[in-house]
Order: C-alpha cells, then sequence, then structure tokens
C-alpha cells in the first residue's frame, strides 16, 4: 500500500522559512559605491544598513590611482 501525503515534509517548511529570512536580510541591505574624494575615481562596491547608516557613508581606504589612503565618500 503507498501512502501519499497532502502536507510537506517539516524539514521542508523549515527551509523554506530560513530561505525567506535570508530574501529579507538582503532587501535591508543596499549596494552603495565609495569614491576617492582627491581623484575622485569609484574604487570600491560595499553594501550598507541603511537603519543603522541613514546617512552618506566616509571612511578612509587605499586608494590605487593615488597610491595613499585617502578619504572615500558614498557616490549615487
Amino acid at each position: 500500500m503507498l501512502k501519499i501525503s497532502l502536507w510537506a515534509d517539516p524539514a521542508e517548511k523549515k527551509t523554506e522559512k530560513q530561505r525567506k529570512n535570508q530574501v529579507e536580510v538582503e532587501v535591508v541591505r543596499t549596494k552603495i559605491t565609495l569614491a576617492c574624494t582627491e581623484c575622485k575615481q569609484r574604487n570600491y562596491n560595499m553594501t550598507k544598513d541603511k537603519k543603522t547608516h541613514p546617512d552618506r557613508m566616509e571612511t578612509k581606504k587605499y586608494c590605487r590611482f593615488c597610491k595613499t589612503h585617502t578619504l572615500h565618500k558614498e557616490t549615487k
């Protein structure tokens, strides 16, 4: 006798919930580009959380064109 169940396996439901949670986390983070303030080259691509950093991001990073550590700002 072959049993056919209409209910999904509980393990499958768990993985589906985990997938939904991962998608929600990815939606909150946005892609940004950092540009050097001295040579204006766009050197870095990053993601940031808009809830924790609502304003534009600024950080010191290495610029391979200037060959020094310079201030990089978030661009559009």
